[in-house]
């Protein structure tokens, strides 16, 4: 008896009693509004957030001086004014969707706005 080893036992799951803990299911429409979130805040960066800034105003005093000195043909400018509908429905859609980006949507659309007046 006394050569006699202790002998260890180990339990094993079946494959039918054992399953592995869930993955936790994410909120669709929590991550749709957190995508929107980060894609619409400013960024941290100083030379960054004065880059977006500027960027914000100067392209669409680009786009408007293009607009009023190019002779457009009438399907191009139509298209455009198809594409500023559709931008702004989404514009508002977020406003009124995702309230946590209200104040920095309504800067860059009046950035976007001063931009646009700049270039007539």
């Amino acid at each position: 008896m006394a050569d006699e080893q202790p002998k260890i036992v180990v339990e094993v799951p079946s494959d039918r009693g054992y399953s592995p803990l869930p993955t936790p299911q994410v909120d669709k429409l929590q991550e749709f509004k957190k995508g929107w979130i980060n894609a619409i805040a400013l960024p941290d960066s100083l030379p960054d957030l004065a880059y977006e800034l500027a960027s914000t105003v100067a392209i669409p005093a680009l786009l408007s001086s293009f607009w009023v000195t190019l002779p457009l043909p009438g399907f191009i400018r139509l298209g455009v004014l198809g594409v500023l509908a559709v931008a702004g429905t989404v514009a508002v859609y977020l406003h009124q969707a995702v309230p946590e980006v209200k104040d920095i949507l309504l800067l860059r659309v009046g950035l976007i706005a001063v931009g646009v007046l700049l270039g007539l």
